[in-house]
């Protein structure tokens, strides 16, 4: 029996790897310096910060904020952008209506609202599950963008 629930948690650990597929984890003293102060300067009271390197000049960092709540943040050469994330039980009625009925099979694994210079999208990452009980793996997996009103805009 215990080798079962070990087995279990190591697999529900393995599934929440799955989020940063694309990304490549990193230590702090890897990122940016400047990357790294202005988190510093906009989260004071940070939590479980993870640092993940997007792309040689893009960094992401998620981390719980002082209410426990998780939240990320992307730094680029383009600027900076926010991702407040939601509990997928808060999932609002336009993006549930549209994964129901544009991508048949897939379910939301992740939704957000993403602030880029004032303006917010809710978006959401969704993907197809196959596998057997506990042990699910996602394939095929899409962010999509929707307008605050709404609105959908597209992958």
């Amino acid at each position: 029996m215990r080798k079962i629930i070990a087995f279990a948690a190591a697999i529900a650990l393995l599934q929440g790897a799955v989020f940063a597929q694309n990304l490549k984890s990193v230590p702090e003293k890897e990122v940016k310096v400047n990357y790294v102060k202005d988190f510093q300067r906009q989260v004071k009271e940070a939590t479980d910060v993870k640092w993940y390197q997007m792309d040689e000049n893009a960094f992401k960092v998620i981390y719980l904020d002082s209410e426990k709540s998780r939240q990320a943040m992307v730094f680029s050469n383009k600027g900076t952008e926010t991702h407040y994330y939601i509990d997928k039980k808060y999932c609002p009625a336009a993006v549930r209506d549209t994964v129901n009925n544009l991508f048949k099979g897939y379910e939301v694994s992740d939704l957000w609202v993403r602030k880029v210079r004032n303006k917010m999208t809710y978006q959401a990452r969704i993907a197809k599950k196959s596998g057997f009980l506990w042990w699910k793996k996602e394939t095929d997996a899409k962010v999509l963008s929707w307008e605050v009103d709404g609105k959908y805009i597209g992958e």
